[in-house]
């Protein structure tokens, strides 16, 4: 299991005034998670989303914070909201519907999510380490770059 760090406490009446706004029922585990780490961080983390596609998550999305963060989600099923971000734009999102399954959605492949676990507390099981010096590009992989001007200007200013 990966380690968790930040995010606040939330008081079971703090989680049930969202649920009552948000007019859903959370399920037990991820209850139980918020109300310890509401907002939290995990360290550099990945998880496999299939056989070719892996992910990680940026920071679990704080619980006042989840009924807005809806609106900027195209196609998202009924009964999904989103409960992290994760890498390059994308959500993790719980099913608060039909039994609290755990889903990736994809800003590229926004009519298709993908099941990540069965539960929130089985995905946070599948969060495991990730080390940036793991990555290894061959040879001729890397062809060219972009680098943003202004962020070439910010590095310079900071010689």
């Amino acid at each position: 299991m990966i380690d968790i760090l930040g995010g606040r406490s939330l008081s079971e009446e703090e989680i049930r005034n969202v649920e009552q706004d948000m007019r859903v029922s959370f399920p037990v585990d991820y209850r139980h998670f918020v109300a310890k780490h509401d907002g939290a961080k995990p360290k550099l983390n990945i998880f496999s989303i299939s056989e070719s596609n892996e992910s990680g998550i940026n920071e679990f999305i704080p619980l006042h914070r989840i009924r807005k963060e809806c609106n900027f989600i195209e196609n998202l099923v009924d009964g999904r909201i989103p409960i992290a971000w994760a890498e390059g734009g994308n959500y993790v999102c719980l099913d608060v519907l039909a039994g609290g399954g755990v889903f990736f959605w994809d800003h590229e492949e926004p009519k298709r999510d993908t099941k990540l676990a069965d539960s929130f507390s089985r995905f946070i099981e599948l969060l495991e380490p990730f080390d940036p010096g793991s990555v290894e590009l061959k040879p001729d992989q890397v062809k060219s770059a972009w680098i943003d001007p202004e962020f070439l200007k910010s590095l310079d200013q900071k010689k």
